[in-house]
């Protein structure tokens, strides 16, 4: 379960976001950072149990907002994920050789 701190500092359970959403926002990502995940996944590389807490860890990343703002901006392959990607570097490491 995906927890956040509250603003009284305890762990609270934190909303997932909506999961075709957060889908869309992987794939723009993996795009974005010159990641075949179809390829991926037919090589191996990348289990389907891989893509589900891609998305997940998507659904619960507390930048998706400012995610969405950032790969409108982007119209090339990126050198890296921003830091702020709860997925960063697992894209890094699926990253297609040049």
């Amino acid at each position: 379960m995906n927890a956040a701190l509250s603003s009284q500092g305890s762990l609270c359970p934190k909303a997932l976001g909506d999961k075709i959403e957060h889908l869309w926002l992987v794939q723009r990502m993996a795009k974005v950072a010159g990641v075949d995940l179809a390829a991926a996944m037919e090589s191996g590389t990348l289990s389907s149990e891989d893509w589900s807490k891609l998305v997940t860890n998507c659904r619960g990343c507390a930048w998706a907002g400012s995610c969405r703002e950032w790969l409108d901006q982007q119209f090339t392959i990126v050198e890296s994920t921003p830091d702020e990607c709860i997925n960063g570097e697992t894209m890094t490491g699926l990253r297609r050789p040049d």
